[in-house]
């Protein structure tokens, strides 16, 4: 098969598996807003938090700050249940205070909020997923649910993406199947998390995550921005 060849044979196949999508999910911070979370000061506060309860940085495998504070929370649990529930609460307290403070000056980004109020137009089902507090997400899009079928942020669920928990129950409460769905996000995590699924991936280049990371995480589309998601379902009519 000549490189043509194989391009056509991979577009079809695409098309193909395009037709059958009728929900899409969404990641928030980095697809749908700017939040400009500052993570080194949440994991600074958050380290310097768990060394009061004798916690070492070493003693904790390289995660992302949501990861840490729950195999905190399990180490201390083995000794002292009430330390670990306090530790808990703590942290996340850490995380609430500067999501929100990032949420003050928040802002969707260009041309996304009409996007999905265009799927939702076409029929096409849109939930709205993210390892962000609720509260910080409704401070950016306060009219949320005009915007989605479903929002689901780390306040409602016990484990967040990229763990599939989290898309398990989009999809439940879409009533939808993992296959019937595109995932799209600005992080390799959200491609992992909908693989998971067996969710379609689209990784958008407005956050941190280069094209080439998404081609290595094994994205189906990657496109400039969450916005183009009408352009590419509207290719398949």
């Amino acid at each position: 098969m000549t490189i043509l060849e194989n391009r056509i044979y991979m577009d079809n196949l695409r098309q193909g598996w395009l037709n059958e999508i009728k929900a899409v999910v969404f990641d928030f911070d980095g697809t749908l807003a700017v939040l400009n979370i500052d993570f080194s000061e949440m994991r600074e506060r958050v380290f310097e938090l768990m060394r009061k309860y004798g916690v070492r940085e070493e003693l904790l495998e390289e995660r992302y700050v949501l990861e840490i504070i729950d195999e905190v929370t399990l180490i201390l649990s083995k000794g002292n249940s009430s330390a670990a529930e306090e530790f808990y609460q703590k942290a996340h307290l850490i995380l609430h205070e500067i999501e929100m403070k990032a949420a003050e000056e928040g802002r969707m980004l260009p041309g996304v909020k009409e996007a999905l109020i265009s799927l939702k137009g076409k029929g096409i089902k849109v939930g709205i997923v993210t390892r962000n507090c609720e509260e910080a997400v409704r401070k950016v899009l306060p009219d949320i649910e005009k915007c989605c079928d479903v929002f689901i942020s780390r306040d409602s669920i016990k484990k967040v993406k990229p763990h599939p928990e989290q898309l398990t129950s989009v999809v439940k409460a879409l009533h939808v199947t993992g296959e019937e769905t595109l995932m799209v996000g600005d992080h390799t995590i959200d491609i992992q998390a909908g693989k998971r699924v067996g969710m379609k991936t689209v990784g958008v280049l407005t956050g941190r995550t280069q094209r080439e990371e998404f081609e290595k995480a094994g994205a189906d589309y990657i496109l400039r921005d969450a916005s183009e998601v009408c352009s590419l379902l509207t290719s398949r009519e």
